[in-house]
C-alpha cells in the first residue's frame, strides 16, 4: 500500500502547488485524531439513542450543533462514525459552512476522522463551487496516513463538472483510469456521464458509454437512463428509443425513469402511436406508469388541443386507481384557457375542489390568465379576490398577468391600484405598467414610473428600452425618443432593432426627415445596419411617396454587404400595385426571384392584385391594396 501511496503522491500532486496542500494541513494532528479510535458500547449506544432523536427533527440545526458538542465532551470519545453520520445529516440541511467549522473543531480537539469524514468535506467544498478548497483536503489525507478512496476522487469529478471546468474533469477521470490506480467503478463513469449531459456534450455521453459496454464495467440502467433523458432533451428521440433496445439486448432492466424520459420525448413531437407502442412495452417488463407519465400524457395533449383525448386519459387513470392531482387539473384548466372555452373551464375547477384537490398558485393563475386573453377582467379580478379569499398567496406572475389584463383594455386605474399592492414587482411589472401608460397617453407618468424604477434598483431590459422609444414615438415624444435612443447607444447598449424602431415609429407618424437624420447618421458612422431597419427606412419612404429613393436605397443595400429579403421587396411591391406600376412591378417581381429570393404569403397576395390589375379587375385590386 506504501507504493500506491507513492504512486498516487505523484499522479496527483506533481502539477499541484505543496504550497497550497501545506496550507490545507498545517494544523497539527495527534495519534488519536487520525487513528479512528473506538469508544465504549455504553457511549455509542448513548449516541445512537441521541443521533435517533435528532434524524426524528433533523431541520433543527440547533439540535445538531447540541448533540455535536455533547458527543466532543463524552469521554471516551464515541466512534468516528457517529460523528461522520451527524456531519451528514448536517449537509442534508445544505449547511455547508457549518459542517467546515465543526470539522475545524474536531481536528483542534483531537476527535479521530476517517476517509469518510474527509470525503464528506469534499463533497461540502464541490458544493460550495469551492472543488479547489477539496483538492487541497488531499494533503489531509496524505498527513493522516489514510488509503485514497475512488469516492474521493469520484466527488472531486462531480465537484469539477459543478464548477463548469469539463475538461479538467475529463482530464482527472482519464488519469484515473489510464493509470488503473485505483478500480473506477459503474457510480464514477455515471458521476462523469452525468456531467457530460448536463453540460450538453450528451454525444461524448453516448461515446463514454460504448466505452464502457466495451471494456467495462458495464453500464447500468442509471447511466442509460442519464443517456437517454439527455437525447430526448436534445430532441434526439430515435437516437434514444435505440438505445432503449440495446439496453434490453444486454439484459439492463429499463425502469420507470427509462419510459418517463421517452414518453416525454415523445410527447413533444406528439408521435402519439409510439407512445402507445412503448407505454405497452413497458407493462411487458413489468413496469407500470403512475401520475407523474399519466400527467406528462395529459398535459402534452392539452397543450396540442386534443382535449377530449386529455379527459379520456383521465378517466384511464380512475379506472386503474391512479388518482388525478393538481398537476393533472392544471394541464386540463390550460388546455381549456388556451382555447377559451371558459365554461369548461370552471367545470374542471369544479371537479378539482370535488375531489378534494386543492387548487394552488399555478391553478389561478392559469385562470386569471385565461379570463384576461379573452378580456374577461372582471372575472379575472374574482378568481384573483377569491384565491386571496382560499388563502393562497398571490405571487408576481399573479400581479403582472391581472396587471396585464387591465393595461390591454386600458384600465389604468386598475393597473395601478394593483401595481400599489404588489410586494415586490420585478421588470416585468414595470415593463408592463410603462406600455399600459403609453398606450393611453400618459407620457410623463410612465417616465416618472421609470425613473422610480431605476430608483428600486431594476435593471432595465432590452423590452424596457423597446417600450420606452415605441412609446414615446407613438405619442409623438420624437425628440424624447431619440433622447432616449442615443442614451442607449452611447452605454453601448445600441441594437439593430432600436435602429429599426426609432425609424419605423418615426415614419408611421410622418416625421420622415427625423428618420432620415437617424437613418443618414447611422450610415455615416459606419455602422453596418440590420435588413429590418433597411425595410423600415425604405417603407417609411413608400408611404410618403418617395418610390425612387425607396428603390434608390435598395440597390445601396446590396453595395453595402446586406441583402434584401422577401420583406424588402414586398414594401416596394406594395407601393408598385399601389400605384398601378404593373410592368415595374413585374420586373421587381423577377429581380426578387432571380436573386433566389422566396416569395411569401404576402408576396403571393400582392402578385395576385397585380393579376387583377392585368385583367382589368381594378375594384378587386383596389379593395385589397392596402
Amino acid at each position: 500500500m506504501k507504493t500506491q501511496r507513492n504512486a498516487l503522491s505523484w499522479f496527483f500532486f506533481s502539477n499541484m502547488s505543496w504550497r497550497r496542500i501545506r496550507t490545507a494541513s498545517s494544523t497539527p494532528i495527534s495519534p488519536n485524531f487520525a487513528s479512528g479510535t473506538a469508544s465504549s458500547n455504553h457511549n455509542n449506544s448513548s449516541v445512537s439513542m441521541n443521533q435517533s432523536k435528532f434524524k426524528k427533527s433533523c431541520n433543527d440545526l440547533d439540535d445538531a450543533l447540541k448533540l455535536f458538542h455533547q458527543m466532543a465532551h463524552t469521554r471516551p470519545l464515541p466512534c468516528v462514525i457517529h460523528f461522520n453520520k451527524l456531519l451528514c445529516r448536517i449537509v442534508k440541511l445544505k449547511r455547508y459552512s457549518v459542517v467546515v467549522s465543526l470539522f475545524q473543531e474536531m481536528r483542534i480537539m483531537g476527535i479521530p476522522i476517517s476517509v469518510r469524514t474527509i470525503n464528506i468535506l469534499v463533497d461540502v467544498y464541490c458544493r460550495s463551487s469551492r472543488v479547489d478548497c477539496g483538492f487541497c483536503l488531499l494533503g489531509v489525507v496524505f498527513k493522516c496516513g489514510f488509503e485514497f478512496n475512488v469516492v474521493t476522487f469520484t466527488t472531486l469529478i462531480k465537484g469539477l463538472f459543478m464548477d463548469n471546468k469539463i475538461v479538467e474533469a475529463i482530464g482527472l477521470f482519464k488519469k484515473l483510469v489510464r493509470e488503473n490506480v485505483y478500480k473506477v467503478d459503474q457510480i464514477t463513469y455515471g458521476t462523469v456521464i452525468n456531467g457530460l449531459c448536463k453540460a450538453g456534450h450528451t454525444q461524448n455521453a453516448l461515446d463514454l458509454l460504448v466505452v464502457m459496454q466495451k471494456e467495462g464495467p458495464k453500464p447500468d440502467t442509471i447511466a442509460y437512463n442519464t443517456v437517454i433523458d439527455s437525447l430526448c432533451k436534445d430532441r434526439m428521440v430515435d437516437q434514444a428509443l435505440g438505445l432503449l433496445s440495446e439496453m434490453i439486448e444486454r439484459g439492463v432492466p429499463p425502469n420507470i425513469f427509462t419510459y418517463t424520459s421517452l414518453i416525454q420525448g415523445l410527447c413533444n413531437f406528439n408521435r402519439w402511436k409510439e407512445v402507445t407502442k412503448v407505454m405497452n412495452e413497458m407493462v411487458l417488463h413489468n413496469v407500470y406508469p403512475g401520475v407523474y407519465i399519466f400527467n406528462i400524457l395529459a398535459d402534452a395533449l392539452c397543450k396540442e388541443g386534443k382535449l377530449e383525448s386529455a379527459e379520456t386519459i383521465i378517466q384511464i387513470m380512475i379506472q386503474r386507481n391512479i388518482y388525478p392531482d393538481v398537476v393533472t387539473y392544471n394541464a386540463l384548466v390550460e388546455g381549456y384557457c388556451l382555447q377559451g372555452r371558459m365554461d369548461e373551464v370552471r367545470k374542471v375547477f369544479g371537479r378539482m375542489v370535488e375531489s378534494g384537490i386543492q387548487p394552488d398558485v399555478m391553478t389561478y393563475n392559469t385562470l386569471i390568465n385565461g379570463y384576461c386573453k379573452i378580456k374577461e377582467v372582471d372575472e379575472a379580478r374574482k378568481v384573483f379576490g377569491r384565491m386571496v379569499e382560499s388563502g393562497i398567496q398571490p405571487d408576481v406572475m399573479t400581479y403582472n398577468t391581472l396587471i396585464n389584463g387591465y393595461c390591454k383594455i386600458k384600465e389604468m386605474d386598475e393597473a395601478v391600484h394593483l401595481f400599489c399592492e404588489i410586494p415586490h414587482p420585478n421588470v416585468v411589472t414595470y415593463n408592463t405598467m410603462l406600455q399600459g401608460l403609453f398606450l393611453v397617453g400618459r407620457c410623463s407618468a410612465a417616465l416618472e414610473l421609470f425613473q422610480e424604477m431605476l430608483v428600486a434598483g431594476h435593471k432595465p431590459n432590452f423590452y424596457t428600452s423597446n417600450v420606452l422609444l415605441s412609446g414615446l414615438c407613438y405619442n409623438g415624444l420624437v425628440e424624447e425618443a431619440i433622447s432616449v435612443y442615443h442614451k442607449l447607444d452611447r452605454n453601448g447598449n445600441g441594437s439593430h432593432v432600436y435602429d429599426r424602431i426609432v425609424i419605423d415609429r418615426v415614419c408611421k407618424i410622418g416625421r420622415l426627415n427625423i428618420a432620415r437624420h437617424v437613418f443618414n447618421g447611422l450610415i455615416s458612422k459606419g455602422r453596418r445596419l440590420a435588413v429590418s431597419t433597411y425595410t423600415a427606412m425604405i417603407n417609411g419612404l413608400c408611404r410618403e411617396g418617395f418610390l425612387d429613393e425607396a428603390l434608390e436605397l435598395l440597390r445601396k443595400m446590396e453595395k453595402n454587404d446586406c441583402l434584401p429579403n422577401a420583406w424588402t421587396y414586398n414594401v416596394i411591391l406594395q407601393e408598385f400595385v399601389r400605384q398601378k406600376k404593373c410592368h415595374e412591378a413585374n420586373l421587381l417581381l423577377d429581380e426578387m426571384v432571380g436573386k433566389g429570393i422566396s416569395p411569401n404569403e404576402h408576396t403571393l397576395f400582392f402578385i395576385n392584385n397585380l393579376i387583377a390589375l392585368k385583367s382589368g379587375d381594378e375594384k378587386f385590386a383596389a379593395n385589397h391594396v392596402k
